[in-house]
């Protein structure tokens, strides 16, 4: 299973998951100094951005080597994603931080039966959305969920963590304490 997008707040928690479910994790990030985190995380392999989508690499059809991802990057490098997906592999796209453009070939569609599954939750149905969050709190809760969390902030320090996240220097998530000790 490859994760894109691996150090953000989707991607770690996916790398978590998908480890403690019994996957073997191949993590993709920009941030070299994250690797070590990454693999207490679950990941088996840490790649970089680079390695999935090489510079000037366009070819329509790679190596076959993923089963499966989680995308929540799009963006140019989700063509060499495709392409790279085993027979029937599927990925999971949820977000667009790599940009909303996707411009590819019909190749791992027609021949390897490869499926874009699009992640919404904005109309997903309540009682799917209990099922998921009771899954989520029980059986796929991650078995090192504490590394998750980057740091508790309270609004006051919104304006700098706003800048750590477009500089890409946020890892996991932030926790917003709304009490009245600000």
């Amino acid at each position: 299973m490859l994760v894109t997008g691996a150090t953000g707040g989707v991607g770690s928690a996916a790398v978590a998951i998908a480890s403690a479910q019994g996957y073997a994790v191949a993590a993709v990030t920009g941030k070299a100094a994250a690797h070590a985190w990454l693999r207490q995380l679950g990941a088996g392999t840490v790649l970089a951005r680079d390695e999935l989508s090489p510079a000037g690499d366009s070819k329509p059809l790679r190596k076959q080597l993923w089963a499966g991802a989680i995308d929540p990057v799009g963006g140019a490098a989700l063509p060499a994603l495709l392409g790279s997906l085993r027979y029937g592999g599927a990925v999971a796209l949820s977000g667009l931080t790599g940009g909303a453009e996707f411009a590819a070939t019909v190749f791992p569609f027609i021949l390897r039966g490869v499926s874009l599954l699009g992640i919404d939750s904005v109309y997903c149905p309540q009682p799917l959305r209990r099922e998921l969050w009771q899954l989520l709190a029980a059986d796929w809760k991650p078995q090192r969920s504490e590394l998750l969390l980057d740091r508790e902030l309270g609004l006051d320090e919104l304006p700098q963590a706003f800048r750590s996240l477009l500089q890409g220097e946020a890892r996991g998530r932030m926790l917003l304490r709304l009490s009245g000790d600000d």
